[in-house]
């Protein structure tokens, strides 16, 4: 089995390996927007900017080996190399997620009660776009709202409209003036009240968070298909959130989520009865958790509002007990199922709980995964060969996104954006070191920690005759070829090395500028 925590450092071989490379998330793409759209700081929300982002676990026999450690099963899958084309210097063993696990990486890198405090401790902080406004964090919502802190996020938004809207696309077509002036309208600034009555709510399906109360995908190119400038994050299933205003139109609510807010269509959205039964929902007994890359509800005839929905890595229910449960529900009886009850939305815009059947074969676990670097690294390499999707688009996600699906499953709720700012965990500022330096303070990490540059984030995996790899949501590279600088669009979750370059060659190894590892100070 590879052993990741290798000391030597063969700079003659990392430079051999050498591949031009550009990721979508890097910040010198070509697809940078003008700045008279919105430009905001990392942690505000309204932003036009394309700085693209760019574990086989709950199947298998767990067992405790020793106090602060768990041990899973390793994986013996092989890849056929005849049908899976691979970057160069990746080797087909790499492909597989225990080529990345030692033995030593079974060990718990925080409790529950560790996590919890660190969600607490790294609340993300929702500014606006001079930073002198911030959003309450998502549990310190009282009942009411000052209506300026609103109107000042809705007008950061007004005022980022494009100087030159026939710059950007609707369905090929340049936009008009009068199309932006719509947008603005259907957000109802002057409706705002002074007093703003917060309601609270839980999302009931996955949809994208929008900076204006639309669908329409508006894009900088006339031909591109990914990078949606009025998309925000993605709007999971079964999150909590808070209800501040609705569209003119009344076909959309403005939300507050745990680090960020944006516009959402309503009926993705099912209202609670209070800010109680909002608490209480937050805190069940037990949880299941979706750890495989999703599941899906089946098809039921008796129950439309949960029919056929996806629920995307890292989702969590409400999990019933077998002496709680129905024995029958919908007319079949619960054998070889878990039971949850999930929020759906009813007629009047209120929850309406359902009990829904999961067949005890799909992947999900009972409870949080335990959190270690083994479990991070299999979770990952579920998501391997999956779809780019900038900023949750296309039922998929971008770097920050597919970290944020990993790491929910242990429990750890990561901001959307400054992921690399994150409180509470082993981190080393690298920006102004050595690649030699990088190198060794990247061969500290364990499997799972994180890696950041301005634009991008991935998830390390361990060092090969002294070079770095990673897996991460890549949106552009360059062809692999010496000199070339044709580029290439996986639009995928790929492993690579640390030596792959951006637009400008510069690699990711200098463009490196924070490691870090969630665990405890």
């Amino acid at each position: 089995m590879f052993k990741h925590k290798e000391k030597i450092i063969s700079i003659l071989l990392a430079s051999a390996m050498i591949t031009p490379v550009l990721c979508a998330c890097s910040i010198d793409t070509d697809q940078s927007i003008e700045t008279t759209l919105p430009t905001t700081s990392e942690t505000s929300l309204p932003t036009l900017e394309t700085t693209m982002e760019t574990t086989e676990t709950t199947k298998e026999t767990t067992a405790a080996t020793e106090p602060g450690t768990v041990e899973t099963a390793p994986s013996s899958e092989e890849l056929d190399t005849s049908y899976v084309r691979l970057i160069d210097g990746v080797e087909p063993e790499m492909m597989n997620a225990d080529y990345w696990i030692g033995e030593d990486d079974n060990i718990i890198l925080m409790t529950d009660e560790e996590i919890a405090a660190y969600n607490h401790e790294n609340r993300g902080n929702i500014l606006s776009v001079d930073e002198e406004t911030q959003m309450p964090h998502l549990d310190e919502f009282e009942d009411t709202l000052d209506g300026d802190i609103l109107r000042t996020f809705l007008n950061d938004n007004a005022n980022s409209v494009p100087g030159n809207p026939r710059s950007y696309y609707l369905d090929g077509t340049p936009t008009a003036s009068i199309y932006w002036e719509n947008l603005v309208d259907l957000s109802n600034i002057d409706q705002v009240p002074d007093v703003i009555e917060v309601r609270y709510g839980y999302t009931v399906k996955r949809m994208t968070l929008r900076m204006f109360p639309t669908e329409d995908r508006i894009f900088k190119d006339s031909d591109d298909k990914y990078f949606d400038a009025l998309l925000y994050s993605e709007c999971m299933p079964y999150m909590p959130c808070v209800v501040l205003h609705e569209s003119s139109d009344g076909e959309y609510y403005y939300v507050v989520f745990d680090s960020y807010s944006a516009w959402v269509r309503k009926d993705a959205v099912a209202l609670c009865e209070d800010k109680e039964d909002w608490l209480a929902r937050q805190n069940p007994d037990q949880w299941l958790v979706v750890t495989g890359r999703e599941i899906r509800f089946g098809t039921d005839p008796h129950c439309e509002a949960v029919s056929d929905l996806v629920l995307p890595m890292g989702t969590q229910m409400e999990l019933v007990s077998a002496e709680d449960a129905p024995e029958v529900i919908n007319q079949r009886t619960t054998y070889g199922d878990y039971v949850v009850k999930v929020p759906t939305r009813g007629s009047d815009g209120y929850i309406e709980d359902e009990y829904v059947l999961i067949p005890m074969s799909d992947d999900v676990h009972v409870g949080f995964l335990p959190y270690t670097p083994a479990n991070i690294v299999r979770q990952a390499f579920k998501l391997l060969g999956d779809r780019y999707g900038w900023g949750g688009d296309l039922e998929a996600n971008d770097c920050t996104g597919i970290t944020r699906e990993v790491y929910r499953c242990f429990g750890i709720l990561l901001p959307r954006v400054k992921q690399s700012a994150s409180t509470g965990v082993y981190s080393v500022d690298v920006s102004d070191m050595s690649d030699e330096d990088k190198l060794y303070e990247i061969g500290q990490l364990t499997p799972g920690s994180l890696i950041a540059f301005p634009g991008h984030m991935m998830i390390y995996l361990g060092m090969v005759d002294g070079v770095p790899y990673v897996i991460s949501a890549v949106g552009t590279f360059v062809a692999p070829a010496p000199g070339s600088d044709e580029q290439i669009h996986p639009d995928t979750v790929i492993v690579n090395s640390l030596y792959v370059r951006k637009a400008s060659l510069k690699t990711w190894l200098e463009s490196v500028t924070v490691i870090l590892t969630i665990k405890p100070d």
